[in-house]
């Protein structure tokens, strides 16, 4: 459950953000009428006041890491071994970066420029929150590189994650996904499917899923072949880590949990809400952000050209059909490690 409390203060404002938007453009009424401007005011500026917190609550992330480095530069003894390896100035940098970004959304003349080319409404606290959320993710991603370290750092941590790790760490993307784009707030449940892209696959689509999950599966082959020849160093580092990760969920039952939860939550996130608004390219972005466990390295290009060709198929096809892929990916590609 740990994983669901991290991301609960981020789900509280997309979901106050939703409200607001319904409001917008179906305003509620109270009983007593005299209480309407009071509510109109609320719900207007609440999902400000909930991304100001937030922003200054990584300021403060920010400031305490700095404590953290020089209690290790002047005071080692006080430190623990694990906490002392840490970069920590560089993750005082990114969360303060990140706290001043992530008030830019704020202003409406910046939604109005962002929407020369993106689909976002100026006018949309939902969209004002989605801006402020991709600044999050790239930021906290950065900071999560510095606590982490390298491959290495990650490689002798020996991290498992079970079946109950997994789901547990895609609920929060789903939830993201439902509520973004207004779960039972803006939107029932057709009208939540059809935003989301959730179409019935034809069999002719279903055979084409399976055939661009293979041709994906080849190359990740031919990449894995090629980073193994020429930098056989750090291929062999980025095997332990994946070994570390997913050893454990090298089983059927593993790989079908691991690629429905990845395949369900991250498509319906990233190829459902998100890229119709922010577009191909920065939900591609954000993808491959979303997977920095493998730190900057060729495993991250791949999958951002992995985010690209299931965007393209969300463009031509449906939100099902990226989610067929990629499940299908994940599951035979977990599998394959264990022949």
């Amino acid at each position: 459950m740990q994983e669901l409390l991290i991301f609960l203060p981020f789900l509280i404002p997309v979901i106050v953000a939703n409200f607001s938007e319904r409001h917008r453009r179906r305003p509620y009424e109270v009983a007593r009428p005299e209480r309407n401007p009071a509510l109109d005011s609320a719900l207007r500026y609440a999902p400000y006041g909930f991304l100001v917190a937030i922003n200054f609550g990584l300021l403060a992330i920010a400031g305490f890491s700095v404590l953290n480095q020089l209690a290790v530069q002047f005071a080692p003894e006080s430190v623990q071994q694990d906490a002392s390896e840490v970069q920590w100035l560089w993750v005082a940098l990114a969360m303060f970066v990140t706290s001043l970004a992530g008030f830019l959304p704020l202003f409406r003349s910046v939604r109005n420029w962002v929407s020369r080319w993106l689909k976002i409404d100026p006018d949309s606290l939902v969209h004002m929150t989605a801006l402020a959320f991709v600044v999050y993710q790239i930021g906290l991603s950065l900071a999560q590189m510095a606590l982490i370290g390298g491959l290495e750092n990650l490689a002798q941590a020996e991290l498992e994650l079970t079946v109950r790790d997994v789901i547990l760490s895609e609920v929060p993307l789903l939830l993201f996904a439902l509520f973004g784009v207004g779960l039972f707030i803006r939107r029932n449940g057709e009208g939540v499917a059809d935003r989301l892209g959730l179409d019935r696959p034809t069999w002719k689509q279903l055979l084409a899923a399976l055939g661009i999950a293979a041709l994906l599966l080849g190359l990740d082959y031919v990449i894995s072949l090629a980073w193994q020849n020429v930098d056989p160093l750090g291929y062999d580092v980025l095997e332990r880590v994946t070994e570390s990760l997913f050893g454990g969920l090298a089983t059927v039952g593993g790989a079908l949990a691991l690629g429905l939860a990845a395949g369900i939550s991250e498509e319906l996130l990233f190829r459902g809400a998100v890229q119709p608004r922010l577009g191909l390219l920065l939900a591609a972005i954000l993808f491959s952000i979303g997977h920095l466990q493998y730190g900057l390295t060729v495993a991250t290009a791949e999958i951002f050209v992995i985010g690209l060709v299931l965007g393209l198929v969300r463009n031509r096809s449906s939100t099902t059909i990226c989610i067929i892929i990629h499940a299908t990916y994940n599951t035979v590609g977990t599998l394959l490690e264990v022949l």
